[in-house]
C-alpha cells in the first residue's frame, strides 16, 4: 500500500489535537492589539463627552449656528420677485426664531418644522416670493408659540 504524498486536511478538529498543535504564528504584531483598545477607548471617550455637551446645551448651540450659517447664505439667494420689505420682514421673524432659541424660549423639538422648511426654501439655491411668505408664516407660527 502506498502512502499519498499530501496528507488529507482533516475537516474536524478535536480539541485536543488543537492545543497540542505548536502555537500558529500570529496575524497582527503585538503592538496592534494595543493600539486597537485605545483607540477604542478613545472613541468611547468622545462620545461620553460629546453626548454630554450636547445634553448641556451644546445642541442649542449647534442648531443656533448652523441655522444663523444658512439663514446668512439664504440672503443671497432671493429671487428678482422678492420686495426689499418682504426681505426685511422675513429676515426680522427669522432672526427672533433664533433669538428665541438662544434665550431658550422655544424648544429644539419645536424648530423640526421650521428647520425643515427653511433646508426645502434654500435647497435649490434661489428664494422665490411664495417660498419666503411660507418661511415667514411659519416662522411666525413658531414665534408666537414661544414662552413669555
Amino acid at each position: 500500500m502506498s502512502v499519498a504524498e499530501t496528507p488529507v486536511k482533516k475537516t474536524f478538529m478535536w480539541p485536543a489535537d488543537y492545543y497540542s498543535a505548536p502555537t500558529p504564528t500570529p496575524v497582527l504584531p503585538q503592538w496592534a492589539t494595543f493600539g486597537c483598545g485605545a483607540a477604542s477607548v478613545v472613541v468611547l471617550i468622545l462620545v461620553v463627552a460629546g453626548g454630554a455637551i450636547l445634553s448641556s446645551g451644546g445642541l442649542t448651540k449647534l442648531i443656533d449656528f448652523a441655522t444663523g450659517m444658512s439663514i446668512s447664505e439664504m440672503k443671497g439667494q432671493y429671487a428678482a420677485d422678492v420686495t426689499p420689505e418682504q426681505k426685511k420682514v422675513v429676515a426680522a421673524e427669522l432672526d427672533l426664531v433664533l433669538k428665541n432659541l438662544r434665550e431658550e424660549k422655544l424648544s429644539v423639538a419645536k424648530l423640526q418644522p421650521f428647520l425643515d422648511k427653511l433646508r426645502d426654501v434654500s435647497s435649490d439655491k434661489k428664494v422665490t416670493s411664495q417660498e419666503a411668505a411660507a418661511l415667514e408664516a411659519l416662522a411666525r407660527k413658531i414665534n408666537s408659540g414661544a414662552k413669555r
